[in-house]
């Protein structure tokens, strides 16, 4: 799959760094596993043609700021359901990783991650983990970390290092859509699944 990007930052909201993206619709669900081997299995099915009068007001284009726990990790099958998974380690390292329905749909997920910091903090050590040709990680200016992820029956993941209990700001997109639904995170002891704005603003527990 080719894979067209162009982004634009603004600094006119305060300290932080906006990034709009135009990238290339995947579906379904995410089975997450904690620490306690609990697990959550969501299924959902994205058709646009369907009119759900139960279904929540859309995410808020104005970012909102949620608590993240330290040291919590996430689990998924590869292959078993569509996932952006945020996790942040004690001492300033952050983990963004990513799974499709790939076993179920036979189709790919398209990811573009983008990660900041506010100008008073500092992001560095960009990694990507498990990628392959069509995916990549780097730095797109001061402060930002993109990952772009071909996800099918696998991981891909990306880890930086921030300024200790630095809050970072995600805004992720599958298949060029604003996707902040499928972002999972533990806050406050907490699965929260689905986030409540793109971009969204994490916040450690603790550094």
């Amino acid at each position: 799959m080719t894979f067209f990007a162009d982004f634009v930052k603004h600094r006119s909201l305060g300290l932080w760094s906006f990034l709009l993206a135009a990238t290339p619709l995947a579906s379904t669900g995410c089975i997450v596993v904690d620490e306690d081997g609990r697990h959550d299995d969501h299924h959902q099915h994205d058709d646009r043609d369907d009119e759900d009068d139960n279904a929540p007001p859309p995410p808020t284009d104005e970012p909102r700021l949620v608590a993240i726990d330290t040291d919590a990790v996430l689990s998924s099958e590869p292959g078993e359901g569509v996932g952006i998974f945020v996790e942040y380690a004690a001492g300033g390292t952050w983990k963004l990783w990513t799974t499709c329905d790939t076993n179920s749909s036979k189709v790919v997920c398209s990811f573009d991650l983008y990660a900041s910091v506010d100008t008073s903090s500092e992001l560095f050590d960009i990694v990507g983990t498990d990628l392959e040709k069509t995916d990549a990680t780097r730095l797109v200016d001061e402060g930002i970390a993109y990952l772009h992820a071909e996800t099918g029956s696998d991981i891909d993941a990306m880890t930086f290092t921030t300024t200790e209990g630095a809050i970072v700001r995600l805004e992720a997109y599958l298949d060029g859509v604003q996707e902040p639904r499928y972002v999972y995170w533990f806050g406050d002891g907490i699965l929260h699944e689905g986030a409540p704005s793109n971009p969204l603003d994490f916040e450690p527990t603790s550094p």
